[in-house]
This record gives C-alpha cells, sequence and structure tokens, in this order.
C-alpha cells in the first residue's frame, strides 16, 4: 500500500516530464522552423530562383538557435546573393561568416567564393591572389580547378593573355575530368586566334607602313623623274635647235657650192654662146665673099 509520500512523489515525477517535454517543444520548435527554411532556401536555390533563397536564409538567420544554422544560414545567404547579382552583400556575409566561423565546414568553399565575388567586381588583381591562395591553401577542395581556371579568366581580362593560355592549359592538363576543360580549351583556343589576329594586324600594319614608304619613294621619284625629263626634254630642245642650226650651216653651204657650181655653169654657157656667136660671124663673112 503506497504511503502519502509515494501519493505525493508520483505527481512531481510527472509534473517534471511534462515540463521538460514543453521546454523540448518550445527549444525544438525554433530549430526545426529554422531547418525548414534552410531546405527550402536550398530548394529554390537549386530551382535558380535566388530571390527566393535569399528570403528563405535570411528567416533562417532570424529562427537559427544554434551556431551550425546560423552558420550555414550566412554561408548560403551569400551564395544566393552572388548568384542574384547582389554583390556587396553577398560580400558582407561571405566575411562576416569567414571571420565569426572559420571552423566551420563551407570554409573552404566560402574563400574561393571570395575569390569569384572578387572576378565579379572586376578586381581582377585581387581575385587572382585569393583563389591562388585558396588553391595553396585546400589542394584537395574539388573547387581547385575552377579556381585555376577563374584565374585564368581574371588574366584574359587584365590583357595578359600569354599567362591566361599557361594557366588555361593547366586546367586542360592537371584537371581532365572537371566541367571546365571545355570551357579551358575554348580559351586557349581563342587566345591562340587573338596571337594570330595580332601578328596579322602587325604584318598589315608594317605592310602598310612599307605601302607609305613605298607610295613616298615612288612620289620622290616620281618627281625627280619629272625634273630629269623636263631637263632631257630641254636638252633635247637644245639638241634639236643646235641640230637645226647645224643643218642651216650645212644647208647653207651646200647652197652656197650649188651656187658657185651655177656661176660656173653660166660662165661656160656664155663661153660657150661667144664661141657659137664667133663660129656664125666667121660663116656669114665666108659666104659672103
Amino acid at each position: 500500500m503506497e504511503t502519502g509520500e509515494g501519493l505525493m512523489k508520483k505527481p512531481a515525477h510527472s509534473r517534471v516530464a511534462a515540463a521538460v517535454l514543453i521546454l523540448a517543444i518550445v527549444v525544438s520548435g525554433p530549430l526545426f522552423a529554422a531547418d525548414t527554411l534552410l531546405n527550402q532556401g536550398l530548394e529554390a536555390f537549386r530551382r535558380n530562383d535566388f530571390s527566393s533563397a535569399v528570403d528563405r536564409f535570411r528567416d533562417a538567420l532570424v529562427e537559427a538557435r544554434d551556431v551550425d544554422t546560423e552558420a550555414t544560414a550566412y554561408f548560403w545567404l551569400a551564395k544566393a546573393a552572388m548568384a542574384e547579382g547582389r554583390l556587396e552583400e553577398a560580400e558582407r556575409n561571405l566575411e562576416y561568416y569567414l571571420q565569426n566561423f572559420p571552423r566551420h565546414r563551407f570554409v573552404p568553399e566560402a574563400r574561393y567564393q571570395q575569390g569569384r565575388l572578387l572576378f565579379m567586381q572586376d578586381d581582377f588583381e585581387s581575385s587572382i591572389q585569393l583563389l591562388e591562395h585558396f588553391v595553396q591553401l585546400h589542394p584537395d577542395s574539388p573547387f581547385v580547378a575552377n579556381a585555376v581556371y577563374w584565374s585564368g579568366e581574371a588574366l584574359f581580362n587584365l590583357g595578359r593573355l600569354d599567362e591566361a593560355r599557361r594557366v588555361f592549359q593547366r586546367v586542360l592538363r592537371d584537371y581532365p575530368t572537371s566541367f571546365r576543360v571545355e570551357a579551358a580549351r575554348y580559351r586557349v583556343a581563342v587566345i591562340e586566334l587573338t596571337f594570330r589576329e595580332q601578328e596579322l594586324l602587325q604584318l598589315l600594319r608594317w605592310s602598310h607602313e612599307e605601302y607609305l614608304r613605298a607610295v613616298d619613294e615612288f612620289q620622290r621619284r616620281e618627281g625627280a623623274y619629272q625634273d630629269a625629263l623636263s631637263s632631257y626634254r630641254r636638252r633635247l630642245q637644245d639638241a634639236a635647235d643646235e641640230d637645226f642650226r647645224d643643218e642651216i650651216v650645212r644647208l647653207n653651204t651646200e647652197i652656197r657650192t650649188l651656187q658657185e657650181t651655177i656661176r660656173g655653169r653660166d660662165a661656160q654657157i656664155r663661153r660657150l654662146e661667144e664661141q657659137i656667136s664667133a663660129l656664125r660671124s666667121g660663116n656669114a663673112a665666108g659666104s659672103g665673099r
């Protein structure tokens, strides 16, 4: 038979159990709510509904009651903000996450995402430094190939094409199973095509310069030729005038010779006429006798 003290203890145990149950419900309620919001945010992220994902991760931060949930919410909030183009918000959340949860499981990827974020903000030099640091710190991370690839993209955007080509070739050589391989191969082809175009443009530039020099030389020679031709024409004219004067002298000489010949023949004719006249006179006298 139970004593009065036993009867009093049983209700006390029941009250303690009920209190513990109520406390568990009160405490676990927000935990379950935060987990649910995180899952909803992840589902929206997978659907590329980044705006809804940002909202769910923010709600999860409000409901978070433990460090892991809070850290996870900050990390995914930063990724969703990056995906939606809210770069300043993403930067703030990544910095907060890395400063306050340095041992969380997503820290390696967060460092990689910081490098990508700097690339998206067109800070290519800082992006290269951060991505290279990430590769050194986490050489076994599944994001290493991506980090190397984005370093190449940053170099490409800086116009350091030869360095970029070596980085993309490293992706092809060291990470042949990475999904970045095709993009890296394409970039190598683009860079090599760019080099060929630059060489062609240089050749064309040289050819154009040679052409301009040739035109100048031609014009100079043409001018010299025109001067020489004018001089030659003057010389020809002078020579023609000289030849003409010589011809006149020659003709005058011939004329004088002809005139002398004519005068000589005229004298002979006169002598013959005189002889004929004398003969006629003699014949006439003989007939009169």
